[in-house]
């Protein structure tokens, strides 16, 4: 199993260099839209794998016997805060796309470096 060859943390570390990587060389808005998903996700994962160890339980006490072994339990913390982190990724996509939106309706592209171009002349016309 792969999971016994490479922890998942490093799968996600892994995941965000090549998101890192893929943002800094697309030319095409809409790839570095998914780039900065792929990149979210991977701090998400890392975040969640750092907090969820093997041999841990989720946090939910059924007796008082159960609080003897607090190492048993898996921390909470790194779940409750990515809860917040999916809810800002989703904010910062549908951003994005709106702004994806706005610049192809007025550029009819979605190249960076030809919206780039665009806007340098448009600036240097006024």
């Amino acid at each position: 199993m792969i999971a016994n060859i490479i922890p998942l943390d490093y799968f996600a570390v892994i995941m965000f260099f090549i998101s890192f990587f893929g943002i800094i060389t697309s030319r095409n808005i809409i790839k570095s839209i998914i780039f900065i998903l792929l990149m979210q996700t991977a701090v998400i994962m890392f975040w969640l794998f750092l907090g969820a160890r093997y041999g841990t339980a989720p946090p939910i006490v059924y007796e008082l016997g159960m609080l003897d072994d607090l190492s048993a339990f898996a921390d909470p913390m790194p779940q409750a805060l990515m809860l917040t982190a999916i809810i800002i990724g989703v904010s910062v996509t549908a951003i994005n796309i709106t702004m994806l939106n706005a610049l192809f309706r007025k550029y009819k592209t979605a190249d960076w470096l030809i919206i780039s171009d665009i806007a340098r002349k448009e600036e240097s016309d006024d």
